[in-house]
C-alpha cells in the first residue's frame, strides 16, 4: 500500500499513445511506455494528467488506460490519476473509477469551466466538499493555464490542507510560484504535505526553498536527465546539478508551445528508447489538435540534441 504523502522525487504525467488509423487508445504501446518510464528511477507515474490529453477521453478510455498503467508497473509502484472534472458528482465518480483501476492519488485541477463565477469561495467549496468523501487523498492541481486563468494562492491551499488533514496531501504548482513552495513547505512537513513544482525548469528553484520534487511533462522526454538533476542536489552536488538544470531547461523550451511538441519530442526520445514502433504516427495529439509542422520539428531537434546525449549515457 502507498503512503498518504506521495514520495518524493520526480513524477512524470505521461502522454497517451493512439492507434493512427482508428484514433483509439493504443494500450499495446501505452504499456510498454508505461514500463519503460518505471525503469527510469522515477519516484511515481501521472496517468490522465494534461499530458495525456485527459480532457480529451471518453470515461471508459480513462479506466482503460490506469488500468493499463497498473498491469504495466505493477502492484506496488506509486501511481497518481488525474480525476479533473467541472461538477463535484462529476469528480467523484472519476475518483471511484481511478481508485478501482488501481490509483494511488488523485490530481484534482479546480473546477473553472465559467470562469468569472469561479470565486475563491466557489474553489474551496469545491475542494472541500471532494475531499471529504474521496476514497483516495487528493494533491491539488494548480494550472492556470488549462483552468481559464484560475490561480490559486498559498492561503487556499493550505487552508483547505489543514481542513483536511490526510484527504488533501499535495499540491502540483504549475503556475511556476517558487514563492508558494516557500510558504507551503514552511507550513507543512513532508510527512503530512507535498508540494510539487509543476515544471522541470524550476525544479532546484523548489529544492532549495521545500519542494518534494516535480511532476514535469519535460520527463515524458528525458526522464533520466530530470531524475539525474534531482539526485545530484539531494547529493549536494549542486554545481552539478545546476549546470545539468541549466542545459535541460534550455532543451525544455521548444515544448512549452503544447501537447503536440511534447509528443513529437517524445516519439523521437523516450519512445524510442521504450522500443515502440511508429511513434510518431501514434503520438500524434488526438482530433481536433493537430501535429507540429516540419519547422517545429527541425528546432525541437536541434534544441534537444545535446541533451539527447547526455540521457543516452545515463
Amino acid at each position: 500500500m502507498a503512503p498518504n504523502v506521495p514520495k518524493s522525487g520526480i513524477w512524470v504525467p505521461a502522454v497517451t499513445f493512439f492507434n493512427p488509423k482508428t484514433g483509439r487508445l493504443d494500450l499495446q504501446a501505452q504499456k510498454k511506455y508505461f514500463t519503460y518510464l518505471k525503469s527510469t528511477g522515477l519516484a511515481g507515474i501521472v496517468v490522465l494528467g494534461s499530458n495525456a490529453e485527459a480532457l480529451l477521453l471518453t470515461r471508459d478510455e480513462r479506466i482503460a488506460i490506469t488500468v493499463a498503467a497498473r498491469q504495466a508497473v505493477g502492484p506496488d509502484y506509486p501511481l497518481m490519476v488525474g480525476v479533473s472534472g467541472f461538477s463535484v458528482i462529476q469528480v467523484q465518480e472519476y475518483i471511484d473509477d481511478a481508485k478501482k483501476a488501481g490509483a494511488d492519488y488523485a490530481l484534482l485541477l479546480p473546477s473553472a469551466y465559467y470562469g468569472p463565477a469561479t470565486t475563491k469561495e466557489v474553489v474551496y467549496g469545491f475542494y472541500d466538499e471532494v475531499a471529504k468523501t474521496t476514497p483516495l487523498p487528493i494533491v491539488i492541481y494548480n494550472f492556470p493555464g488549462v483552468a481559464n486563468g484560475i490561480d490559486l494562492d498559498s492561503v487556499t491551499i493550505s487552508s483547505l490542507a489543514n481542513a483536511n488533514p490526510g484527504k488533501i496531501v499535495g499540491v502540483k504548482l504549475t503556475c511556476g510560484s517558487v514563492a508558494k513552495i516557500t510558504r507551503l513547505s514552511a507550513e507543512f512537513s513532508s510527512e503530512e504535505f507535498a508540494t510539487f513544482a509543476g515544471q522541470a525548469d524550476f525544479l532546484i528553484g523548489g529544492l532549495a526553498v521545500g519542494a518534494a520534487g516535480c511532476v514535469t511533462g519535460f520527463g515524458n522526454i528525458f526522464p533520466k536527465t530530470v531524475v539525474q538533476i534531482y539526485n545530484l542536489y539531494q547529493e549536494g552536488k549542486h554545481k552539478e546539478a545546476l549546470d545539468l538544470h541549466r542545459k535541460a531547461a534550455l532543451a525544455e523550451s521548444p515544448v512549452k508551445a503544447g501537447i503536440a511538441s511534447v509528443k513529437y519530442a517524445v516519439s523521437q526520445y523516450s519512445a524510442v528508447a521504450a522500443g515502440i514502433e511508429d511513434a510518431e504516427a501514434k503520438l500524434a495529439p488526438r482530433k481536433p489538435y493537430v501535429p507540429v509542422n516540419e519547422a517545429a520539428k527541425t528546432n525541437i531537434k536541434k534544441m534537444m540534441e545535446a541533451v539527447a546525449g547526455i540521457e543516452d549515457s545515463l
